[in-house]
């Protein structure tokens, strides 16, 4: 493999900072042979948690001025608490794979990922998939890298829409549809239920955004801080209303709030459809022992239907980090979007590559051509534009944990509009309250 040589104090100083020994500076961490020390935290498990690992590893055996530490911190929620508890201290990672954008930048954390790029002639920005660059994008700058760009769809068993008399080359796009084609998988197959959703907020947030219908004010915190919840509206209520008639008719099985609980049941075939994120395609790959596909999330009968932007997480470099030691982490953030590495991650995880040139490599195609529910998933991305409209909210307030109790309610009987309504309700203090103190 080809050594790689960087000359970190030069890219430092172009970037208009500096890289004197002031008392008040930080200063980067060195290693035994004078390498930069980066500390990485993640929140990759399981299969992706190993591919990840395998990358940083291959980084730090492609040259020997850097060694990145990696290590997973839990799922993002979890990761993002540890960061707050040390953020500013020694303890605090110099680069972090999360997302909470609102947060991190009203908190004068990190420092843009545009100002590194801007410094750099040999990163092409333009390479960046629109869509995922769209979302990490904030005042015209790019804070967060891209790089584990993901979406919510409808997992589907192909062997039982065929035993169903159903057509998996045209599965369903809108409620009726959908809710038609899960009373065949139970009435005709014996299956517990014909599907399955995940109670989760950011699966709401999807099947707002394929509607074009935003979670909050202000155009989902685009166009300005939220101010308030506009997830009690009409989407919203029909959607939980939509949930609930399929569950009160037994085609719609609870499965609660953890993947596995949903997926285990898929796997087994006691249901033939499952709401789950592309993130778990390989992991779909491994386990089902019938062939499976993807679907966008449906859409009420008589909706246009849109792609929804890309979820996942952004590569963050922290503000309170010493230059070297950014330029260092930027060097990684560099390898892990290239194109090659992409390809593979892609096609090694179900996450999306988030440069353009990375489907034009063969091991992305290959695994595309071999795994027809990655073929799906990956056109669908690449016709998503960036739009506003389809994105999830950018907010310091997240709604997902306040919607997913109103999704409980709704399971238990309770009305869609009353409990939307008193979960928005909670949303607008406490966005109240956020933007008071951030103001």
């Amino acid at each position: 493999m080809r050594r790689r040589a960087f000359n970190l104090a030069t890219v430092a100083a172009a970037t208009g900072l500096t890289l004197t020994a002031c008392s008040g500076a930080p200063k980067a961490e060195r290693g035994e042979n004078d390498e930069i020390i980066v500390t990485f935290w993640h929140s990759m498990r399981g299969n992706n948690g190993e591919q990840l690992q395998a990358y940083v590893k291959e980084f730090n055996e492609s040259q020997d001025e850097i060694i990145v530490n990696e290590s997973q911190q839990g799922m993002y929620d979890e990761a993002y608490t540890k960061l707050m508890q040390v953020v500013g201290t020694d303890d605090a990672p110099d680069i972090m794979q999360m997302g909470n954008l609102r947060q991190t930048l009203d908190a004068g954390m990190i420092t843009p990922m545009q100002t590194l790029i801007d410094a750099d002639d040999s990163f092409d920005a333009d390479e960046l998939l629109p869509s995922t660059r769209g979302v990490w994008t904030v005042d015209e700058a790019l804070q967060y890298m891209p790089q584990s760009a993901s979406n919510n769809v409808i997992f589907y068993n192909v062997d039982a829409f065929k035993e169903a008399g159903l057509d998996p080359a045209d599965p369903p796009r809108t409620y009726s549809e959908f809710a038609d084609a899960a009373r065949a998988l139970k009435e005709k197959l014996g299956m517990d239920e014909g599907a399955g959703f995940l109670i989760n907020g950011a699966m709401f947030s999807t099947l707002n955004s394929v509607q074009g219908e935003p979670l909050l004010n202000n155009n989902n915190g685009w166009d300005g801080a939220p101010t308030g919840a506009e997830f009690d509206g009409e989407a919203g209520v029909g959607i939980m209303t939509w949930l609930q008639e399929m569950l009160d008719e037994g085609i719609l099985g609870n499965y609660g709030r953890d993947f596995d609980n949903l997926r285990q049941p898929w796997y087994s075939g006691k249901i033939g459809m499952i709401s789950d994120t592309t993130a778990a395609t390989m992991m779909h790959e491994q386990a089902a022992t019938f062939d499976f596909d993807v679907m966008p999330l449906p859409v009420p009968d008589g909706v246009e239907p849109l792609t929804a932007s890309p979820g996942g997480s952004g590569l963050a470099i922290f503000e309170n980090v010493a230059e070297e030691t950014q330029q260092a982490a930027f060097e990684l953030v560099k390898f892990l979007v290239s194109p090659e590495i992409q390809a593979r991650w892609a096609a090694n995880t179900g996450y999306f590559p988030v440069v353009d040139s990375a489907w034009d490599e063969d091991t992305l195609s290959e695994a595309m051509e071999k795994i027809p529910a990655m073929k799906t998933a990956n056109k669908l991305v690449q016709e998503t534009g960036d739009s506003p409209d389809t994105r999830g909210p950018l907010s310091g307030v997240a709604p997902d944990s306040y919607i997913a109790d109103a999704w409980e309610s709704v399971y238990d009987g309770g009305d869609p509009m009353e409990e939307l309504t008193k979960a928005a309700d909670l949303v607008d203090t406490d966005l109240e309250k956020y933007n008071e103190a951030n103001g």
